[in-house]
């Protein structure tokens, strides 16, 4: 796993560990979680944060 798919597993599982913490999830939490973890990845990216190699 490269380093882009680290931060965005993370941005993932944070993002559902917050969305309920005792794993009650309904199907719109994980389609949140996925775009909150594209719009992290993405906000690094444009910062320079990461780089896409």
């Amino acid at each position: 796993m490269n380093e882009l798919q680290k931060i965005w597993l993370d941005a993932y599982r944070s993002y559902l560990k917050a969305a309920s913490p005792t794993g009650e999830l309904c199907p719109s939490d994980h389609d949140s979680a996925l775009d909150h973890a594209d719009a992290v990845l993405n906000s690094l990216i444009k910062a320079g944060e990461v780089a896409c190699n």
